[in-house]
């Protein structure tokens, strides 16, 4: 590992101990342990609404209401508004966060389940990928550096860490 991964390793690290994030112990009965970033009561993209990082659904990142959900392998999704939710319904795959929502870049780069900053996130060729950040450190500016090789990598590491 290199110098540069290294310090930014104890960067993240460091900043989620700061912050207080820790990787989600919470695990919806049947779910693979680690597959998802939960919060709570099993809810997937920290109660944001998945649909509404999209241009359909506003390109912006919602907070989704209870009242509002679904629950897809466990997991609850919360959305902004109905529509969002049918959308979700229709074409489920299209709306899941990349990598269970953990931190694409450390996933890439660390090969660690991080937590995220629900926004902070890119939805590129149709995907979406959420990112740590906190004052010291914003992983989706260092994701877009190189985006094509750590996504090479992210896909990589991402079936040892969904175990």
């Amino acid at each position: 590992m290199n110098k540069t991964i290294s310090f930014l390793s104890s960067l993240v690290v460091a900043g989620i101990a700061a912050t207080g994030l820790a990787q989600s112990s919470a695990t919806p009965s049947g779910v693979a342990a680690h597959k998802y970033n939960l919060m709570g009561e099993s809810v997937g993209v920290a109660g944001y609404d998945p649909v509404s990082y999209f241009p359909e659904g506003g390109g912006k990142p919602e907070k989704g209401l209870i009242s509002i959900s679904v629950q897809q392998d466990g997991v609850t999704y919360r959305f902004a508004s109905e529509e969002h939710r049918t959308l979700f319904e229709k074409n489920s795959v299209k709306y899941l966060p990349a990598y269970g929502g953990w931190c694409a870049w450390a996933v890439a780069e660390l090969g660690k389940r991080v937590d995220v900053d629900p926004e902070s996130f890119e939805v590129r060729d149709g995907k979406l990928y959420l990112f740590f950040r906190d004052k010291k450190l914003d992983t989706r500016a260092l994701w877009r550096e190189k985006p094509g090789e750590l996504l090479a990598k992210s896909e990589k590491n991402w079936p040892e860490l969904s175990k």
